[in-house]
């Protein structure tokens, strides 16, 4: 989907992150970086995907849309955040709050459900988070294929989560296409503490992962070290390391993450440097 148009703007942005612009350094109301959006509208409950669940039941998956209100861009970058809770518990309104973040920074923002095992017994962790990787690729697939008609880059779409749903969001960049695409719709993934379980191939695109040293339900050693691997064989993978943190969101972790899609994600993908006028 990529034309000959990113070409000339993809080669500015990269010049503009070599030029040591940090995120910290970015002007006031820089678009992607910044809230640069009072309001965003949302549409609800879309069934994005039919399937069955662990024991056969037929299984209605959703996800909904937040775009930021009085955007006139034709096509926007997609944030896509998913819950935590062990593939056991959660829906998509658990991180409504950070969709909406994004839609006023001029994303498009989206959560979505996926399959979870509240009552499997004994749990399958590893059927659960199986199902859970083929429903966040399907939501992708989903997002590319009614990009028209919200608006969205079919070509940046982002997953990012918390604890299951931020491993949810590094297979969807990392698993090798043993199982699902040959190579990933994604591109690239925030992960706030998770970690995978599948070691990252090569030149996959760029990856954040947040984790706390304190952490008691994802070791912190355990993700550094799938993130060393990543970085070892040139998936580019950056840690973002809150001492004495545990299983949460790290401080600032919105500012954070947003300023790493621009930077890591945006520019290399044709996007420029713009500043958003108040009242636009």
């Amino acid at each position: 989907m990529k034309t000959i148009r990113r070409v000339l703007p993809a080669l500015l942005g990269l010049a503009l992150l070599a030029s040591s612009l940090s995120a910290c350094n970015w002007p006031p109301r820089t678009r992607y970086v910044h809230e640069v959006f009072a309001n965003y509208d949302v549409t609800s409950g879309i069934v994005y995907r039919q399937t069955t669940r662990w024991n056969g039941d037929p299984i209605q998956l959703r996800l909904d849309i937040y775009q930021p209100r009085g955007d006139t861009k034709a096509e926007r970058p997609v944030m896509m955040w998913m819950f935590g809770g062990g593939w056991r518990s959660g829906t998509r309104n658990q991180l409504a709050s950070l969709a909406q973040d994004s839609a006023r920074r001029g994303y498009v923002g989206v959560t979505i459900d996926y399959r979870i095992r509240n009552d499997q017994n004994p749990f399958d962790i590893f059927g659960a988070e199986v199902d859970a990787y083929d429903d966040t690729i399907a939501a992708i697939q989903w997002l590319q294929a009614n990009a028209a008609t919200y608006r969205i880059d079919p070509d940046v779409i982002v997953p990012a989560g918390f604890s299951a749903g931020a491993i949810n969001a590094l297979h969807a960049v990392w698993r090798p296409g043993t199982r699902g695409p040959s190579d990933t719709p994604a591109a690239g993934a925030v992960a706030a503490s998770g970690l995978t379980f599948t070691a990252a191939p090569a030149g996959r695109p760029p990856v954040m992962m947040f984790n706390g040293t304190a952490d008691d339900i994802v070791p912190y050693n355990a993700a550094k070290f799938v993130c060393d691997q990543a970085n070892a064989v040139g998936s580019l993978c950056l840690l973002h390391t809150t001492e004495g943190g545990g299983h949460t969101l790290a401080p600032d972790f919105a500012a954070i993450a947003h300023d790493f899609v621009f930077e890591r994600i945006l520019l290399a993908n044709g996007y420029v440097h713009e500043v958003v006028p108040p009242g636009a």
